[in-house]
């Protein structure tokens, strides 16, 4: 009896630890020891779940959003042991006339420092428009035409370029609202690195306009324009866009940000002729098209420019800045906790990747992660890889899985378009031509402004799925330990009872 009880105990902590992924615990020497961050609010959302996450195993992490700016300010000003930023070090930081302020690479050399991705996501483009009462989810946009929407060319919503790209739709008079960041942000240097990439001649016109040098390159810092409103933080701009008296709002934040929202972000056209969401599919396969430079940074014009049709173009990762030696305010204790966090969100913490709005990372820039682990002072040996439960090494998450996009999603050239107005079809707000985008038609659908086809899902697995099945085998197993020694020791009392009469 003793030993059936033991087997199913065994049995019970080799599931729990199976289903929690990496089974991490602080150690003695760093439990009660909290380790300080701060940083980017494009990847909040997933730090922030991932803090929580290990907070259940004793690990303290504490995680402050203030851009990306910030905390590399605060990594180099010796206030945080790590930071979080979509753009590394500069070498030679401007502030939005374009004036030199800073040298932050030279500035952060007391605290020798790793790069290592942390999460993969789009940064999307997420808007407010009503068109007869109805909130209108299906905007497709090019590059070109993004760009003149956040550098003020373009200032209507029936403007005829627009119209271009979404003919049929009855697309309304009124003031185009772009919203910007107002402090230094990641995203709003992965953003203006995509246009000065993709749409270099607008770019560099609205960087003559506003001071910045002709062949300006991406900044932090977005200069504020006519007809723009800045909002501080990612969270800010999202909020803004949502407010129902916002008609006509539109921002560019992690993807993540307008999910929470319910709201619909903008069909962005790639260079494989379709306009693509940022969905964890696209994102990834985008991503493929990435350079991975010696020191773990990004460079993002392969991605960009990939043509698979499935790609969404706008696709980045972020990096966490952590330290390579125990200067202040880092010591080995902290390492402990830091590189236990990091194990945990390179592989079990990248199952909710696509949940919370992101992409779970490849395996590549997983072992770049392991790499960077063994850097950091204290932390603990990394695993092998194959024993990570990141979803692209499990199998879980397959990029060459997804479907092709429908033909519907696909750039038409549309001749006659003069202005909004023209070539509307029944008046009817969100139905593109005859073709009912907004409904249901062969086989297609709209949900949150993304194009899906009900004859081709993405079967992918739900990590949720997963998670409600291993707590539910965990309860039965608890269950049967609990249970099963007093339910045995009654059916053997039973048993000597019936043959001692």
């Amino acid at each position: 009896m003793m030993l059936f009880t033991r087997r199913l105990t065994a049995a019970a902590v080799s599931v729990i630890t199976i289903f929690s992924g990496v089974f991490l615990t602080a150690s003695p020497a760093s439990a009660g020891v909290t380790v300080d961050g701060g940083g980017s609010t494009w990847s909040s959302i997933a730090v922030t779940q991932w803090a929580a996450d290990v907070a259940r195993q004793g690990l303290s992490i504490n995680y402050q959003a203030n851009g990306s700016t910030a905390g590399r300010v605060f990594y180099y000003s010796e206030q945080v042991d790590f930071a979080v930023s979509e753009i590394p070090f500069q070498a030679e930081y401007r502030d939005a006339t374009g004036t030199a302020i800073t040298n932050e690479v030279a500035l952060a050399q007391k605290r020798p420092w790793v790069y290592l991705p942390i999460v993969a996501g789009g940064t999307s483009f997420m808007y407010n428009l009503v068109i007869n009462g109805k909130r209108f989810t299906d905007l497709r946009l090019s590059p070109d035409v993004l760009a003149k929407i956040f550098t003020g060319a373009i200032n209507r919503w029936n403007d005829p370029a627009i119209a271009s790209e979404n003919p049929g739709v009855a697309l309304p008079a009124i003031p185009v609202k772009p919203t910007i960041r107002s402090d230094g942000s990641g995203t709003t240097a992965q953003f203006t690195a995509y246009m000065a990439s993709e749409a270099p001649a607008i770019w560099s016109a609205f960087c003559r306009k506003v001071g910045l040098p002709a062949n300006c390159p991406a900044t932090s810092l977005y200069p504020e324009f006519e007809g723009s409103t800045a909002q501080q933080f990612s969270d800010g701009v999202a909020a803004f866009v949502a407010a129902p008296y916002n008609n006509g709002a539109i921002t560019y934040v992690e993807y993540g940000y307008a999910k929470q929202r319910s709201f619909p972000v903008v069909s962005l056209l790639n260079a494989g002729g379709y306009y693509a969401q940022p969905t964890a599919q696209a994102v990834a396969i985008a991503l493929q098209g990435a350079r991975i430079n010696p020191d773990g940074t990004q460079v993002l014009a392969g991605v960009y420019r990939n043509p698979d049709a499935r790609a969404y173009p706008v696709s980045s990762y972020s990096y966490m800045i952590a330290p390579t030696t125990t200067a202040k305010p880092f010591s080995t204790e902290k390492g402990d906790v830091l590189g236990k966090f990091i194990l945990y969100f390179l592989c079990a913490g990248q199952q909710k990747a696509a949940q919370l709005g992101y992409s779970p990372l490849p395996k590549n820039l997983v072992q770049l992660g392991f790499d960077a682990v063994a850097k950091i002072p204290g932390a603990p040996a990394v695993p092998a890889i194959e024993s990570c439960s990141n979803p692209t090494i499990t199998g879980d998450f397959i990029t060459g899985a997804a479907p092709p996009p429908p033909a519907s999603a696909k750039k038409v050239a549309v001749a006659g378009i003069g202005s909004g107005s023209s070539g509307q079809t029944g008046g009817a707000s969100g139905v593109i031509g005859g073709t009912g985008v907004s409904g249901v038609i062969s086989g297609e659908r709209v949900v949150d402004g993304q194009l899906l086809t009900a004859s081709k899902p993405l079967n992918l697995k739900s990590s949720s799925d997963q998670g409600a099945l291993g707590y539910l085998l965990i309860a039965l197993l608890l269950g049967s330990v609990v249970f099963a020694p007093p339910l045995t020791a009654v059916a053997m009392r039973r048993r000597r009872a019936k043959s001692s009469s």
